[in-house]
């Protein structure tokens, strides 16, 4: 006779025998005691947790014999039922017969009567898989079944069964099976075998299925071909290719020294060695996640079952690495699993992984920044030298700052260049300009950080607010913050030459307020008050510049620019500039947003109050400023 795996042996023959699943045993026994079972059920949960078995224990329990809520497994019916005799059970794998022929095929042959028990039962196992059209087939015959039939759909994935389908059936949700559950069943079934195994060993096989019996007893049924009748730790380890917590340490150990080079020697061993990636990556999982149940679970030892040794040195690893630390490197850790399961060669993926995992700064992620200012903070906080980052190809690591006064300090300003006035006629050759520039308020103009140009010198320089005394030998590079500057030190030209400027700024704060702001010109400067002029047709701006509520973004960049908070004041002009006109500056500065110079002499573009109102035919009604 051809062996029997103990999955098959140990098969549950009643609802007793059922492992963790007590919340769906209970209700069928009293739903048969009560007469109120359902007429189609639907059983889903992980793959190996007993559903096809409960469902066929269900099928027995309706036609037994005996009188009796479990089924007694020794009448015809009962008999009958487990060898797959019974005409009266019909089990179909909705894998392969789920197409709209089958479900016809099936709802013709439903109202015939039961053969020899009481009841006919349809079990469709993995009934996601029926095809669409194949559950619209059933839907009907689901909703009302002849009064002898019972329909038991058994899936893994509830999710992609269709809803007409779900609200035809009550739902048995099968949980995984937990590891205490697990090894007990597998003790009772060594002890019925004659198989001799320690409780670790048992343990670790429980661990090993994942909540799921049937594949606890294939992997006790393979432990058992390779050891024979005595299995230990040692055994599941070389059969499984189980990673030593010494190999797991040393990698972690590896990380946290940031040390690349060491940890590719060190995967190129672990290659060597003939060791699975897969199987190191999920081992690898498993450490980090007892890494970060000891920082924060009070009661680590009793979940993760390890000795005080075990423990002593899982806390000494731990709080060397942090929280943070330890949550980047099992969101990466997982990554590696994911790319492992499609990568063509898996010890690139490993490789390219465990260096992401060495160096925070090759994975630019929020973890990885959060886990790089956490190391700092311990780093400063232990007294140790901070953490230095460099790139690649830049030079030596950059030493970041202790205290405020290593920061660098802020600008006055930061905006597009403001290039002085240049000579008609003389084409001036620039370097690339950098993309942020500072308002320099004690000149009165923009600071320009570009290489020496052979121009020559400017031909009217603008006027500049005046200048306090520079100490003897500065080098015109500020070692500290300008001191503030006051209204009266302000004049209306150099808030005319930074205007374009200050809207710039508004836009990046507020797009919406730098569209009310276009019409807007500056045309007075007095004690820290400045007047705004808009046009008779810009009513709409003037009062959205005006309310104070909304005008913060303009009040923030006008500070930001030129060191003053002012007072505002937006008055009505006599007549509106030119479409697209923007405020007038000193001569040989550039408008705001200035376009390239093949552009003039073109149309300016019209109005936008007045394409509205040629397009709706509107009303312009004038108010009284």
């Amino acid at each position: 006779m051809a062996h029997l795996s103990l999955y098959r042996k140990y098969r549950p023959q009643s609802f007793a025998e059922v492992v963790g699943q007590q919340h769906v045993t209970q209700t069928l026994l009293a739903a048969i005691k009560q007469d109120r079972l359902a007429h189609a059920l639907l059983f889903s949960g992980p793959r190996g947790t007993g559903k096809t078995s409960t469902a066929r224990i269900l099928a027995k329990a309706l036609n037994c014999e005996r009188d009796g809520d479990e089924p007694c497994g020794g009448c015809s019916s009962c008999v009958q039922i487990v060898s797959g005799l019974s005409l009266d059970v019909v089990e179909i794998d909705a894998a392969s017969h789920g197409s709209v022929d089958d479900a016809r095929d099936l709802r013709e042959k439903v109202a015939y009567s039961s053969v020899s028990g009481r009841w006919k039962v349809y079990i469709i196992d993995e009934c996601h898989m029926l095809s669409p059209a194949a559950n619209n087939a059933l839907l009907k015959v689901l909703e009302e079944p002849p009064q002898h039939v019972v329909f038991v759909l058994a899936t893994t994935e509830p999710h992609k069964v269709l809803q007409t389908v779900l609200d035809r059936c009550q739902r048995y949700e099968f949980r995984s099976i937990n590891s205490l559950d697990t090894a007990g069943r597998l003790a009772e079934i060594c002890e019925t075998e004659g198989i001799t195994a320690d409780a670790e060993t048992l343990t670790l096989i429980s661990s090993r299925a994942g909540g799921s019996m049937r594949d606890a007893l294939s992997l006790l049924d393979q432990l058992r071909a390779f050891a024979g009748d005595a299995i230990a730790v040692g055994d599941l380890a070389q059969l499984l290719g189980r990673m030593p917590d010494d190999v797991l340490f040393e990698a972690v150990d590896l990380i946290s020294e940031r040390d690349i080079g060491a940890v590719f020697v060190f995967a190129e061993r672990l290659i060597r060695t003939g060791v699975d990636v897969r199987e190191f990556a999920r081992a690898l999982t498993d450490h980090l996640r007892s890494l970060f149940l000891v920082l924060h679970a009070p009661a680590a030892r009793e979940i993760l079952e390890v000795t005080d040794d075990g423990l002593a040195r899982l806390q000494e690893q731990a709080n060397h690495l942090g929280s943070a630390e330890v949550l980047r490197l099992i969101d990466l850790t997982n990554e590696i699993g994911l790319q492992l399961r499609q990568a063509v060669e898996g010890r690139l993926a490993l490789e390219v992984g465990l260096a992401r995992m060495t160096r925070p700064d090759l994975h630019a992620t929020p973890a990885s920044l959060l886990a790089r200012l956490d190391r700092l903070e311990r780093n400063q906080g232990s007294g140790a030298a901070p953490e230095t980052v460099a790139a690649l190809g830049q030079g030596p690591p950059r030493r970041l700052p202790d205290s405020p006064g290593d920061r660098p300090l802020p600008a006055t300003a930061l905006g597009k260049q403001f290039p002085r006035p240049e000579s008609p006629g003389v084409a001036t050759p620039r370097a690339p300009a950098p993309e942020v520039a500072g308002w320099n308020r004690a000149s009165g103009s923009q600071t320009e950080d570009q290489a020496p140009s052979t121009a020559a010198p400017p031909a009217d320089p603008p006027p500049a607010v005046p200048a306090r005394a520079a100490a003897p030998g500065s080098t015109g590079t500020p070692s500290a913050p300008a001191p503030p500057i006051t209204p009266d030190e302000l004049d209306l030209d150099t808030i005319v030459r930074a205007w374009p400027l200050i809207r710039d700024k508004v836009k990046r704060r507020k797009i919406s307020f730098h569209a009310v702001l276009l019409p807007a010109e500056p045309v007075a400067w007095q004690g820290g008050e400045l007047v705004l002029e808009f046009g008779p047709r810009s009513r709409f701006h003037r009062d959205k510049v005006a309310d104070r509520t909304q005008n913060g973004p303009l009040l923030e960049a006008f500070a930001e620019v030129l060191g003053v908070t002012p007072t505002l004041s937006c008055v009505i002009g006599k007549e509106d500039p030119p479409p697209g006109k923007s405020p007038p500056v000193p001569d040989g500065a550039p408008p705001d947003d200035a376009g390239p110079s093949d552009m003039d002499g073109a149309d300016p573009p019209e109005d936008a109050i007045e394409l509205i109102h040629r397009a709706f035919k509107g009303t312009v009604v004038v108010e009284d400023p």
